[in-house]
């Protein structure tokens, strides 16, 4: 394979370290094809239905909060892909519950969120975590007030080396994109130096395609248990006149990450600094990060139960 190593400088984005990611119990909704997933619980999870389903729109409740524009078209609002395209639970630890959301514009892709709750001491936490797919900067607000505008595109393409002719049906497209996709693998290795190989959950997330019938794609996990870590972006270029195909990597931890391509190392997502462990939404500090999470509220256990 040609052509140099995408490397992520470290950016001013952070997951929280106070409490270990979740790699377990986690349920991803199976769609290969279609746009429309639904939430499942975790088989750990054996809160009553009615519960499960409460926190659902409770997490749906605070994605519909946000309004995302690209700087570049101000009037146009990105879409909310209303159902979560996963959710998943961990009670067994630190009560670990959330879901992972996509805001779309023209069937594009723009911005990957992810809303979740857990404890922490004597209280439960949400967060809120999102990484920019879009092309160039963009401006989200919640509840009326600006929380994140990353200044630069959020993922960077390139050609998938050696990539096939397209087939002509959306179909056969997905299947050949579930085939390029295996051509992958991540790694993620920790503050200690632990390297654990990402397992490739081999359906995609979501599947898409834009309104102007130019571009097909889909986004895929790269997981340390079932616990994504690592967002891979493949797109076939359906208009002619380029590559047949691009993949594009967003990082979903704030460790050390990478991606190879057959074994050659294509992306590299360096270490976040540990000073933006614990930032509140609306802070000034590290809106201009493609990644970025923060909490939004703190309640106490006995008030929650």
């Amino acid at each position: 394979m040609t052509g140099p190593i995408v490397v992520e400088r470290p950016f001013k984005g952070f997951y929280p370290v106070e409490v270990p990611r979740m790699s377990a119990s986690l349920c991803l909704v199976i769609s290969a094809a279609a746009l429309s997933q639904q939430p499942c619980l975790a088989p750990a999870d054996t809160r009553p239905s009615s519960e499960a389903a409460k926190t659902i729109e409770d997490f749906k409740a605070d994605a519909r909060q946000y309004v995302l524009r690209l700087d570049a078209r101000p009037d146009a609002a990105f879409t909310l892909h209303e159902e979560p395209l996963l959710h998943w639970g961990n009670p067994a630890r630190t009560g670990e519950d959330g879901a992972v959301f996509v805001w779309l514009l023209d069937g594009r892709p723009q911005a990957i969120g992810r809303i979740f709750t857990y404890r922490y001491s004597n209280v439960i936490r949400r967060k809120h975590e999102y990484h920019s797919l879009a092309s160039g900067p963009l401006t989200a607000t919640y509840q009326g007030q600006r929380v994140w505008a990353p200044r630069t595109s959020g993922i960077s393409f390139k050609p998938v080396p050696d990539a096939p002719a397209l087939p002509p049906t959306s179909r056969g497209r997905s299947s050949q994109i579930k085939m390029l996709a295996r051509n992958f693998s991540a790694r993620i290795e920790d503050s200690n130096g632990k390297k654990d190989e990402l397992r490739l959950l081999t359906q995609p997330l979501f599947r898409y395609e834009t309104t102007d019938k130019k571009t097909d794609g889909a986004l895929f996990s790269f997981s340390l248990g079932t616990d994504p870590e690592v967002i891979l972006i493949l797109e076939a270029n359906l208009k002619g006149g380029g590559p047949p195909w691009q993949y594009a990597f967003a990082r979903y931890h704030f460790v050390d990450l990478h991606a190879s391509y057959d074994g050659r190392e294509v992306w590299h997502a360096e270490p976040l600094p540990a000073e933006i462990s614990s930032l509140e939404i609306g802070t000034s500090k590290f809106q201009d990060s493609v990644y970025a999470t923060y909490h939004t509220q703190t309640t106490p256990i006995e008030e929650a139960e």
